[in-house]
C-alpha cells in the first residue's frame, strides 16, 4: 500500500494529500486592498485550491509589476 503524503495548507490551512503546490508568489489584497506578498520557509506547501486562487493570479501580477518597473 502507498503512504500518501499528507500537508497542510500554508494559506488556508486545509490539510490535503499529494504532492501540493510550491506557494511562493502568492499574493492577495488586505482589507486596505494592499496587495500582500507571502513569505515561506523553503518547505512550505499549498493545496491546488490556493495555487490557483493566490500564488499563479500572484505569480502574473509579480512579473507584470516587475516588467512595469524595468521597462520605464
Amino acid at each position: 500500500m502507498d503512504k500518501e503524503n499528507k500537508f497542510v495548507c500554508v494559506l488556508c490551512g486545509n490539510v490535503f494529500t499529494g504532492f501540493g503546490n510550491n506557494p511562493d508568489g502568492a499574493c492577495w489584497k488586505d482589507i486596505n486592498g494592499n496587495v500582500v506578498e507571502g513569505e515561506f520557509a523553503p518547505d512550505a506547501r499549498c493545496c491546488d485550491e490556493c495555487d490557483n486562487k493566490y500564488v499563479i493570479p500572484g505569480r502574473i501580477y509579480l512579473m507584470q509589476r516587475y516588467r512595469k518597473q524595468n521597462n520605464n
